[in-house]
C-alpha cells in the first residue's frame, strides 16, 4: 500500500517521482532525503510487521557500509532484500543476524543479478534459458563470485 524511497540524492528523487506519476496505481508513494543511517534505523523500526526493506544504494558493494547502522531492527516478520551481489554486503548480514529473532527473510540480490545476466547470455547466444542451463551458469558465476 506504500512505498518509501529514502536517497542521498534529490535529484535520484525527483526522476522515481517523475517515474511513478506516469504509473496508476493506489500505492502511495513517499519519497525521503536522509544520509543519516541512525534516522534510516529509526523508519525502519516504525514499519508495519511484513514489510519489504530493499538496499538499493550500492553500500556494501561499490562503496562500503550499509544505509542502516547495526542497531536497526528490521520489520517482524519481513523481508530485506539485498540487491547488491558482490562485495561485503552489510545489509545483508545485518539482516541474516535478525532473521531468527525477528523472523527476517533475507533475500540476496546474487538471482537477481544472475537473472538479468542470464538473459543477455541467452540472447546472445541464441538458446533457450531452461532452468537448468540457468542452474549451470549459476554455478560457474559462483565460481568467481567476489
Amino acid at each position: 500500500a506504500k512505498f518509501i524511497a529514502v536517497n542521498r540524492s534529490q535529484p535520484r528523487l525527483t526522476e522515481l517521482r517523475r517515474i511513478h506519476e506516469r504509473i496508476k496505481t493506489g500505492i502511495t508513494f513517499e519519497y525521503v532525503l536522509n544520509q543519516d543511517p541512525r534516522a534510516n534505523d529509526a523508519r525502519m523500526a516504525a514499519l508495519p510487521p511484513g514489510s519489504m526493506v530493499i538496499n538499493a544504494t550500492g553500500m556494501g558493494k561499490d562503496r562500503p557500509g550499509s544505509p542502516i547502522t547495526d542497531d536497526g531492527l528490521f520489520p517482524l516478520n519481513g523481508i530485506a532484500w539485498e540487491l547488491n551481489y558482490r562485495g561485503k554486503l552489510d545489509f545483508m548480514h545485518q539482516a541474516l543476524r535478525q532473521s531468527e529473532s525477528r523472523g527476517v527473510k533475507v533475500e540476496d540480490g546474487w538471482v537477481y543479478f544472475l537473472h538479468g545476466w542470464s538473459q543477455v547470455v541467452a540472447e546472445v547466444f541464441d538458446v533457450t534459458l531452461t532452468p537448468a542451463l540457468f542452474a549451470e551458469l549459476d554455478r560457474a558465476a559462483a565460481s568467481i563470485r567476489s
